[in-house]
């Protein structure tokens, strides 16, 4: 009897592996045809803690992550940017360049709700007196300029967590406050689908990730600057191990 119940489950251990092996043999596939992908994809070499450091298509990184008025259970409209943070990355150097960051007071809905301040830390006299999007994004502009994001010597890339903050809030506010969306910005790395190119897991979020690269959790989540603090740590570890970043996504107005 003893015999039998571990010859089945022998067969059951077989068939469990041949499909996890099926299933990621499909991943391989599909990166493995991609261009430099060899020597790209930690997935083929994951046996290796660490690879060669490669030369970034991007001079400069530019990480964003908004955090917006919100509800519990239901959606606030029209949704508006109530903290907008990005963190400039030196591709070279890993290092940080310099950091935009102000909290943006809502002009619809002016008053936070207890969840938006419970989820993100923001509280009403940080927002209150504060400029509205369409000014605080004047300044951001600016801050681009001045930090020379795009020139004959420079190449800049956002990356975000996710599709949301350039695919659907970004243009939403700009709709809203009457603003154009400049042509760098309709163009991103989305951070979870390079993550997966790179060790073929597809995270659910900065903690997982996080977690996956054995990297500590700075601050508090939800908030938008030490998000962006942590979605560097991610970005700075995955090119330190030799990944080459590439664009994921670009603006779909159909998706808004």
């Amino acid at each position: 009897m003893c015999s039998f119940i571990e010859h089945m489950m022998l067969r059951l251990c077989a068939r469990n592996y041949q499909q996890w092996r099926g299933n990621n043999w499909i991943f391989v596939i599909k990166y493995a045809t991609l261009p430099e992908s060899r020597e790209n994809s930690f997935w083929l070499n994951r046996g290796m803690k660490k690879q060669r450091k490669q030369q970034q298509r991007f001079s400069s990184f530019l990480v964003l992550d908004f955090e917006a008025t919100c509800e519990r259970g239901t959606a606030i409209e029209p949704q508006e940017i109530i903290e907008f943070p990005c963190i400039k990355i030196n591709t070279k150097t890993c290092e940080v360049e310099d950091i935009f960051h102000h909290y943006v007071q809502p002009k619809e809905n002016p008053v936070l709700t207890p969840f938006c301040t419970e989820l993100t830390g923001i509280m009403q006299e940080m927002v209150n007196n504060q400029l509205y999007f369409k000014e605080t994004f004047v300044q951001f502009q600016k801050w681009l300029e001045e930090t020379e994001c795009w020139n004959s010597h420079n190449k800049s890339m956002f990356v975000t967590c996710g599709d949301w903050d350039l695919q659907i809030m970004l243009p939403k506010q700009c709709r809203l406050s009457s603003v154009d969306i400049p042509s760098e910005m309709k163009h991103w790395i989305n951070i979870k689908k390079a993550f997966s190119a790179a060790t073929g897991y597809f995270p659910r979020g900065i903690i997982d990730m996080l977690t996956k690269l054995q990297l500590p959790h700075q601050g508090r989540l939800h908030s938008g600057i030490d998000d962006c603090h942590n979605i560097a740590a991610v970005l700075k570890e995955l090119i330190n191990r030799g990944f080459v970043f590439e664009e994921t996504s670009h603006l779909n107005l159909d998706k808004i």
